[in-house]
């Protein structure tokens, strides 16, 4: 890619086992990776391979854990603020720094209860109970596929989608799913600037230990 720049991680060096800051933002970069190819599964238009249900339920198979990488980024993020040594790197940034961490942090404290709710029903598990709300709330003439194929991994339950769609639509009105909007969708969209925000934490904890050149992340 034009424009790219690799370089070498050596990783003790880079999150020695002794450094209480090391593995908080190690987990960030891991978490970082998971949330970006969920994305990817969600916003791609094809992927073969796995479009064998359909493209719905791919989508949807990675929105699912995309809330559940969201929910666990949202409290590392968390935890990395009570951090001492972290608030100390905070604290020599400038205010519109600061400001971008304050406005990020409001956000996770907003959208937490919605996303421990998805994640709790359909992303970390998929709960019994929430299969049976879904069923109860299902109009009667609801439907889906069943396709046979000659082998078993060539048989597809195209109706498991229209479950696991309406156990993420929970609380979505009528009037909202037939226009395609979503007041609880656009909540959890909010959460995209917490993306970026792993970046600025990398880099404070990487130039204070001399990993990464010393430049502006305003």
């Amino acid at each position: 890619m034009r424009g790219a720049h690799v370089r070498i991680v050596v990783l003790r060096k880079w999150f020695p086992p002794d450094d209480p800051l090391a593995a908080k933002i190690a987990r960030l970069c891991i978490l970082r990776e998971d949330l970006l190819i969920e994305m990817h599964g969600v916003y791609t238009e094809s992927i073969t391979e796995l479009d064998g249900l359909s493209e719905q339920y791919r989508r949807m198979y990675f929105l699912r854990n995309l809330m559940r990488s969201q929910m666990e980024l949202s409290g590392a993020i968390q935890v990395l603020l009570r951090t001492p040594e972290f608030g100390a790197l905070l604290e020599k940034q400038s205010d519109e720094v600061k400001k971008k961490f304050t406005e990020v942090v409001s956000v996770l404290n907003r959208v937490h209860p919605l996303l421990k709710d998805v994640r709790n029903d359909i992303g970390g598990h998929v709960l019994e109970s929430a299969v049976q709300s879904a069923l109860q709330r299902m109009d009667w003439e609801s439907f889906g596929f069943l396709d046979i194929g000659p082998l078993a991994n060539l048989t597809h339950y195209k109706f498991a989608g229209e479950l696991a769609a309406e156990m993420l639509l929970k609380d979505v009105s009528v009037e909202e799913r037939r226009t395609i909007t979503s007041s609880k969708f656009a909540e959890i969209a909010e959460l995209v600037p917490t993306f970026t925000l792993i970046e600025y934490c990398f880099a404070l904890y990487a130039k204070d230990r001399g990993l990464l050149p010393l430049r502006s992340i305003e």
